[in-house]
């Protein structure tokens, strides 16, 4: 079987490649000429395909003789939020161009985000898959609309609402944190996060599932910050937003049967101490 990974040369994209490699998996990776391949090319049996997902000749060629598409390309936040058309161009149009070059029997598995819930935080948690999309902001516009071609398509399809992804290494702190810090968060590990896409490959109906890391990695964003940046032995001073933004604990039930939530967050907290560790932070 190929897949193609469309944005296949990001960080999450680089995982799900190893991850179908692996499995013994044809790969064909996805992304700009001028995005760091370094990664991909390390991957034994990872073809590397430099196109633009909005240049519909690239796409087509990209699309020939696969069996399936894990669509990942996509401009993210806060980009989309001051340039809606580029968004629109590549989130939307993007998707839409990729449906249409894809054979008819080809799967997609479509990532899309928990953002299109909107502001939850009024609510009582856990977020269902059967809650009300909200268009909060033009990348959760974005990603509504994208679902909306993937499911009209006539193609078997997987939809993936995938909450934040944490990585374990040491990232700087943002001017302003995403979430204010009394507000629900859940987030989900990289390398879980591309297990759950790369286990869509098998689904034969069609499914729309929350991703999320479980109910160990369901906190406050106060206290995930400062339980990520105590692992690291790293003091940091966040600023946080005085709204609540798109983030809340979500019910993961239905898609806990793709085996993805491998990484609790004691488990993530131990990668990175370690990190911490061998960097002389800690």
């Amino acid at each position: 079987m190929k897949v193609l990974i469309t944005g296949g040369a990001g960080r999450l994209g680089c995982e799900v490649a190893k991850i179908c490699a692996h499995e013994g998996f044809s790969v064909r990776a996805f992304d700009l000429p001028q995005v760091n391949w370094a990664p991909l090319e390390a991957i034994d049996g990872v073809e590397l395909f430099k196109g633009d997902i909005t240049d519909e000749k690239n796409v087509q060629k990209a699309c020939m003789g696969v069996d399936t598409v894990i669509h990942l390309a996509a401009l993210l936040p806060p980009k989309t939020e001051t340039n809606p058309d580029l968004t629109n161009r590549i989130n939307v149009e993007g998707t839409r161009s990729l449906i249409q070059s894809m054979k008819h029997n080809t799967r997609i598995v479509f990532t899309s985000s928990i953002a299109t819930y909107g502001v939850t935080a009024a609510e009582t948690p856990p977020i269902k898959e059967t809650h009300k999309q909200t268009a909060y902001s033009n990348y959760a516009d974005s990603k509504i609309k994208s679902e909306k071609i993937v499911k009209a398509s006539g193609l078997p399809y997987t939809v993936l609402r995938i909450a934040p992804i944490s990585v374990a290494d040491l990232l700087e702190l943002p001017e302003t944190v995403a979430y204010r810090s009394d507000q629900r968060i859940e987030c989900i590990y990289v390398e879980d996060a591309a297990y759950a896409l790369y286990a869509c490959m098998r689904e034969r109906e069609n499914q729309v599932y929350n991703i999320g890391g479980g109910e160990t990695w369901q906190m406050t964003g106060g206290e995930y910050i400062k339980r990520f940046y105590d692992a690291l032995g790293v003091e940091v001073e966040p600023n946080y937003p005085k709204e609540y933004t798109a983030v809340d604990w979500y019910d993961t039930s239905r898609s806990r049967r793709l085996g993805y939530q491998r990484t609790n967050f004691n488990l993530f907290e131990r990668k990175l101490i370690a990190i911490g560790e061998e960097m002389g932070l800690r």
